[in-house]
C-alpha cells in the first residue's frame, strides 16, 4: 500500500508538470522599445494591454516586457504624461515572442525636462549625456556626480552661480577676479567649468538664467575630459544650458531686492515649422546690483538663442549662440605683516571697499556651438561637437589690498586693458549600444581637437598706501593708467593645442555587475610665450599623457541599489623649468590619481535617491622648491594627497515635501613639499562642509501651489595662505522662502543669509549680510 501510494503521488505531479507545461506552452511574450523623436531611449513610458488591466513602464533603456500572455490578438497603448497615445496591433503566438516598438514624439531633451517637473521627487535626474560621453544612468556609473537641476533653481531664486555650488555636497564656491566663478570640489579649486561638455574661455561671466542644470562630475577626470583649464584633481563640472521644445511656450520674470537689485529675464519657445522638426527657444536677461559697502556694483547682461533641426528620422542638427556682458568692481586682500590671524581680527572695516566706482571690470564671452547628431544603425550614432569660446576684458581693474602694518595697507592694483582669451574646440565622438555575443557594450570612441589662445596687455601697479586710522584718499582711472603708461605694459600672446583620441567601454558581465574600461591618449603642443617687445618666443614643449579609468559597478537591487569602485585619473602639463645652473629640467605631467567606493540608491519609486562615497587622491609629479648652495633649483618629486568623504541625499518623504541634504569631509595635506608647506593644508580647503534645502508645497485643495523652503549651509574654517597661519572663518548661512506657483503666474520672495553672518570668500573678499528678493514670473 504504501509502494502503490507513492506511485500515486508521483503520477499526480507528472500530470500537474504537464499541464503546467502546456498553460506555458499555449503563452506568449510581447518585448520591445520605446524611443524618442530623435532616437534616444525613452524611459518611464506606460505600455497598456488594452482591455485588462495589465501594463509595464518602460526602464532606463526604453525597453519593457509583457510575459505569460494568452495567444491571441492584443491593442498595446504606449502612453506618456502630457504627450499623444500611441497604439499599436500585436498578435502573440503559443511559445513566441513578437517585438512592438514605440516612438514617442519628443525629444530626449524635453523627454528629461518632462521627467523632472512631473516628478514626486523633482530634485532627482536619473542620467546624464554629457558625464560619461554615452547616455548612462546614474546607478550604473561608477564616477559620482551631483545635478542641481532647473527645479531648484527656480525654488532658490538663484541669481548667480555660487548660490548653485552651495547645493553640490562637499563644494565651496569660489571667484576669479577675472570674472568667472567656481568652486572647490575635494580640496581642489577651479573656477572655469565646461559648456555642454566643451572647454569655454578662461573668462565666463556667466548668467544662471541660461541654464537648464549644472552639473558637477566627481574626482579626476582627464580621461574623458582632459587636461585644460577646466578640469582639476577634484572633478569638473558642466554647465548645460537650456535647449528647444516642441510646443509654444516660456517664461517672463521681474524680480528686485537688496542692495538696489533689479533683473528682467525672459524665456520664449517656440516652434518654427508646422511639423515641429524646426524649433527655436531664447533667453535673456538684465541685472544689476548695488553694494552693502560704501562702493561697488556687479551688472550683468545676456542673451542666448538656441536652434534645433530634425532633418529626419537619422539627422539632427543642434545651434547654440550666447553673448554675456558684465561690469563689476573687484577687491582681493593680501595678509602681509599683520598680526591678526583671522579675517574677523582685521583692522578692515567690513562695510568699506577702499577703492570707488571707476576701478571697475568689463568683460564679456561670445559662444557659438553645434552640434551634429547622426543615428548611423540602431546600435551606432555619430555626434559631432564644435564650440568657439572669446571671452575679453574690455578693461580690468582689479584691486589687492595689502596689509604692511596692522593699520596701513598698500593698494596694488593690476590694469588689463583690453585682452582676449579664446578656445575652440572640435570633438568627434561614435557612440554605441551592442552585444557581442551576450554581452551587453556601451562605448563611445572619440578624438578631440582644442586650440587655445590669449592676447594679454597688463601691468601691475602700486597706487600708495593708505593709513585705515584717516581718511582713504581716492583712485582714478586716469591715474592708474599714467602710472601703468609709465612703467610699461607687458604684452604677450600664447597659443596651446591639444589633439586626444579616447574610448570608453562599458560592459554587462553580468545582468548585475557592470565594468567600465577607458583610456585617454593626448598630446599637447605650444611655442610657448610671445613677447611682443622681444620678437621672441618662451618655454615651447611638447608632451604626450594617459589617462586611464576603470570601473565595476554591482547592482544590489537592479535600478535601485548598486555599490561601486573606480580608479579615475588626471592630469596636468608641466612646462620645462630652467635651473640656476644654466640646465633645463624637462617636467613629466602632473598626476592625480583617485580611488573611490561607496553606494548609489534609488529606492521607493526615486522618493529616496543619492551616494555615500569614500575616496582616496594621490597626486604625483608636483615641482617643489629647494636651495642648494644659496641658489633654488626646481624638483618633480612633490605629492599630495587628498581624502575624504561625501553624501548626498534626495526625497520625498510626504506628497509636497521635497528635501536635498549633502555633506563632505575632506583632508588636502602636501606630503613632499617646500618646508614652508611640509604636512600643511591646502588654501582654501575646509574639513567639514554641509548643506541642506527643505521645501512644501501644498498638493492639493484651494491654495494647491503656495510653498515654502528653508536651507542651511556650512563651511568649516580653512587657511588662506600656504605656511597655514591666516585662517578663513566658517560660517553658517540661513536661508528661506515663500512661494505661490500657479498654471499662468508663479510669485516668490527669498531671504539669504538671514543670521547676517560676517564671512569672506576665496580672495578675502567680504559677502553679503542679510538681504531679500522677490520676483513674479509670468508663463506663456
Amino acid at each position: 500500500m504504501k509502494r502503490s501510494g507513492f506511485r500515486y503521488q508521483w503520477m499526480m505531479l507528472f500530470v500537474l508538470m504537464m499541464a503546467g507545461s502546456a498553460a506555458v506552452a499555449q503563452s506568449g511574450t510581447v518585448k520591445g522599445r520605446v524611443i524618442t523623436s530623435d532616437n534616444q531611449p525613452a524611459p518611464y513610458v506606460t505600455i497598456t494591454l488594452v482591455g485588462t488591466s495589465r501594463n509595464v513602464i518602460s526602464d532606463e533603456a526604453g525597453f519593457y516586457t509583457l510575459n505569460k500572455l494568452p495567444a491571441g490578438d492584443y491593442e498595446l497603448e504606449a502612453s506618456f504624461v502630457g504627450y499623444e497615445t500611441l497604439k499599436k496591433s500585436v498578435t502573440v503566438n503559443s511559445g513566441q515572442t513578437t517585438t512592438a516598438d514605440f516612438q514617442i514624439s519628443i525629444s530626449n531633451s524635453q523627454l528629461q525636462e518632462v521627467i523632472v517637473t512631473n516628478s514626486k521627487n523633482k530634485f532627482v535626474y536619473k542620467s546624464s549625456e554629457y558625464v560619461a560621453r554615452m547616455p548612462l544612468k546614474n546607478l550604473e556609473n561608477p564616477q559620482v556626480y551631483n545635478v542641481v537641476g532647473r527645479a531648484l533653481i527656480q525654488e532658490q531664486l538663484i541669481i548667480e552661480r555660487t548660490d548653485l555650488y552651495r547645493n553640490i555636497p562637499g563644494s565651496v564656491p569660489n571667484f576669479s577676479a577675472g570674472g568667472s566663478m567656481g568652486l572647490s570640489m575635494r580640496g581642489f579649486s577651479t573656477t572655469i567649468g565646461m559648456r555642454n561638455g566643451m572647454a569655454t574661455s578662461a573668462i565666463v561671466p556667466l548668467n544662471p538664467a541660461i541654464l537648464e542644470r549644472i552639473e558637477s562630475i566627481k574626482g579626476p577626470s582627464g580621461t574623458l575630459f582632459g587636461s585644460n583649464r577646466n578640469v582639476t584633481f577634484g572633478g569638473v563640472y558642466n554647465y548645460v544650458t537650456k535647449r528647444p521644445y516642441e510646443e509654444f511656450g516660456g517664461e517672463i520674470s521681474v524680480a528686485g531686492g537688496s542692495f538696489e537689485f533689479g533683473r528682467v529675464t525672459a524665456d520664449i519657445n517656440t516652434p518654427i515649422n508646422k511639423e515641429k522638426t524646426a524649433l527655436f527657444r531664447i533667453n535673456a536677461a538684465a541685472q544689476s546690483e548695488g553694494s552693502f559697502q560704501d562702493q561697488g556694483f556687479n551688472k550683468n547682461y545676456t542673451i542666448a538663442p538656441t536652434f534645433s533641426y530634425q532633418v529626419n528620422d537619422r539627422l539632427k542638427l543642434t545651434l547654440d549662440m550666447e553673448m554675456t556682458r558684465g561690469n563689476y568692481t573687484v577687491v582681493s586682500f593680501g595678509i602681509g605683516n599683520t598680526t591678526a590671524r583671522n579675517f574677523k581680527d582685521l583692522p578692515l572695516d567690513y562695510k568699506k571697499s577702499y577703492i570707488n566706482n571707476s576701478i571697475d571690470v568689463n568683460n564679456g564671452i561670445n559662444n557659438i556651438q553645434a552640434q551634429v547628431e547622426y543615428k548611423i544603425s540602431d546600435q551606432w550614432k555619430s555626434q559631432t561637437n564644435y564650440l568657439y569660446s572669446v571671452g575679453y576684458y574690455k578693461n580690468l581693474y582689479w584691486t589687492a589690498l595689502n596689509m604692511i602694518t596692522d593699520s596701513t595697507v598698500s593698494r596694488v592694483v593690476r590694469n588689463q586693458t583690453p585682452e582676449t582669451f579664446g578656445n575652440i574646440e572640435v570633438q568627434q565622438n561614435f557612440i554605441g549600444d551592442f552585444k557581442i555575443g551576450s554581452i551587453r557594450n556601451r562605448m563611445v570612441v572619440g578624438i578631440d581637437y582644442n586650440h587655445n589662445y590669449n592676447d594679454l596687455y597688463r601691468a601691475t601697479v602700486n597706487f600708495g598706501t593708505i593709513n585705515l586710522n584717516r581718511p582713504v584718499p581716492g583712485m582714478s582711472r586716469p591715474a592708474i593708467d599714467s602710472i601703468s603708461s609709465g612703467q610699461g605694459f607687458i604684452t604677450t600672446s600664447t597659443v596651446a593645442k591639444n589633439a586626444s583620441i579616447y574610448a570608453s567601454d562599458v560592459v554587462n558581465i553580468t545582468d548585475h555587475l557592470l565594468a567600465m574600461l577607458s583610456l585617454r591618449v593626448d598630446r599637447y603642443s605650444t611655442k610657448g610665450t610671445f613677447n611682443v617687445l622681444t620678437g621672441l618666443y618662451t618655454g615651447a614643449y611638447d608632451q604626450t599623457s594617459l589617462s586611464p579609468k576603470f570601473g565595476l559597478v554591482y547592482q544590489v537591487i537592479p535600478n535601485k541599489l548598486s555599490v561601486f569602485g573606480n580608479y579615475m585619473n588626471g592630469f596636468v602639463n608641466l612646462p620645462p623649468t630652467p635651473q640656476p645652473d644654466n640646465t633645463i629640467l624637462v617636467l613629466k605631467p602632473q598626476y592625480g590619481n583617485q580611488l573611490e567606493g561607496g553606494v548609489k540608491f534609488d529606492l521607493f519609486n526615486t522618493k529616496l535617491a543619492g551616494s555615500v562615497s569614500v575616496y582616496d587622491i594621490s597626486v604625483t609629479n608636483s615641482t617643489r622648491k629647494e636651495t642648494i648652495e644659496g641658489k633654488e633649483f626646481t624638483f618633480q618629486d612633490g605629492t599630495q594627497r587628498s581624502r575624504g568623504v561625501e553624501a548626498e541625499v534626495i526625497a520625498n518623504p510626504i506628497p509636497g515635501m521635497n528635501i536635498v541634504a549633502g555633506y563632505g569631509f575632506n583632508e588636502n595635506r602636501y606630503r613632499n613639499a617646500p618646508a614652508a608647506q611640509q604636512g600643511k593644508n591646502v588654501i582654501f580647503s575646509p574639513k567639514n562642509i554641509g548643506n541642506l534645502w527643505v521645501s512644501y508645497t501644498i498638493p492639493e485643495n484651494k491654495v494647491k501651489g503656495l510653498g515654502f523652503g528653508a536651507g542651511v549651509n556650512y563651511v568649516g574654517d580653512s587657511w588662506y595662505d600656504g605656511a597655514n597661519s591666516f585662517k578663513v572663518p566658517g560660517y553658517t548661512l540661513l536661508s528661506g522662502s515663500v512661494f505661490y506657483d500657479t498654471q499662468r503666474y508663479r510669485f516668490a520672495l527669498k531671504g539669504n543669509n538671514l543670521s547676517n553672518e560676517r564671512y569672506w570668500n576665496n580672495n578675502g573678499t567680504p559677502q553679503k549680510p542679510s538681504n531679500f528678493i522677490a520676483s513674479v514670473s509670468f508663463k506663456l
